[in-house]
């Protein structure tokens, strides 16, 4: 069985874990129940969120701006770390990379989730206002941290601002991998700079650091051949297929080889997310985009690679 790695997953807290007036066995239950109501939905809506790229800018930034709002009524049915992992069973995932984010997701949580279940691993934010980020980031390491992510559209921070710099400094020092999010949406709701996302925003980074894995989260979302024209560039960038068709994951592979690329979903967003972006490298597998070899290296081999998972 091939071992499959979702390098993009977000795990929110369960706020009804612990709550004595709820029955939390009926409310897994339901929620078990209406994902499966929901799938035809959620997997119209993956593909609607795919054709609004091809719309003009005139149109699409609109739609960008209601579309942001679609995934969060399905996280009330598919966010906690139990729904996850019912998730990862169903889809046989193997590992999921569980990405903090302040202030909603902390990376005290998904350290504490991964150290409770090993088949998670933490990847921490250092947050703005954070006294000496870089060494920030080598105690957050210290305590099992495997990535960092750095979001500046959500930050609205200028790329070139000392706080990236100090935690970039402290990845290559200790061989860190860096998730990146690009990828223009323009939702000022959800983004206090949608434009800061564009992955060739970030080219001092890849030149000043050579040595510094970049994942390309999203693999630039609406633009992805601009993040393949990136990669082509700089050897030190890879992508994600969150958000991406198969003939997309078919071209990044022509272009920049299967070694280079990344299964990632962005779990639980939109919803199905796991089982649909399996579908999509299995597709590009039968429509003779990608070989066997090629999907297996796409879907963890590549990822436990630039892990240090070891045997697994």
């Amino acid at each position: 069985m091939a071992l499959i790695i979702d390098f993009n997953c977000h795990v929110f807290p369960d706020l009804i874990k612990n709550s004595e007036m709820i029955s939390v066995e009926g409310v897994n239950r339901f929620k078990g129940n209406a994902r499966q109501w929901l799938r035809p939905v959620s997997r119209s809506v993956h593909g609607a969120q795919i054709l609004l790229r091809h719309l003009p800018l005139f149109a699409r930034n609109p739609l960008d701006a209601f579309s942001a709002l679609l995934p969060f009524p399905g996280l009330m049915f598919e966010s906690t770390p139990s729904d996850l992992y019912s998730a990862m069973d169903e889809a046989q995932v193997n590992f999921s990379v569980a990405i903090a984010q302040s202030p909603w997701i902390s990376n005290e949580f998904v350290l504490s989730l991964a150290a409770e279940n090993p088949r998670l691993i933490p990847v921490v934010n250092i947050p703005r206002g954070t006294s000496r980020p870089g060494q920030a980031l080598k105690a957050w390491v210290g305590k099992g941290a495997r990535a960092i992510k750095l979001h500046p559209a959500l930050d609205g921070e200028d790329v070139n601002s000392p706080r990236y710099r100090s935690v970039l400094r402290a990845a290559d020092d200790m061989n860190l991998p860096v998730i990146v999010h690009t990828g223009c949406v323009q939702s000022k709701l959800l983004y206090r700079s949608p434009s800061q996302a564009k992955a060739e925003n970030f080219i001092k980074w890849y030149e000043s650091f050579p040595n510094v894995r970049f994942i390309l989260a999203y693999m630039n979302f609406h633009e992805p051949n601009t993040a393949l024209d990136l990669c082509e560039e700089f050897p030190n960038l890879w992508v994600d297929t969150s958000s991406q068709p198969s003939e997309v994951i078919g071209e990044a592979v022509r272009r920049i080889g299967a070694e280079r690329v990344l299964f990632g979903t962005d779990w639980p967003f939109l919803g199905s997310n796991l089982t649909l972006g399996k579908s999509r490298i299995q597709d590009a597998i039968d429509t003779g985009l990608l070989n066997q070899e090629q999907g297996r290296l796409i879907l963890g081999e590549n990822a436990a690679k630039i892990l240090n998972l070891g045997p697994v």
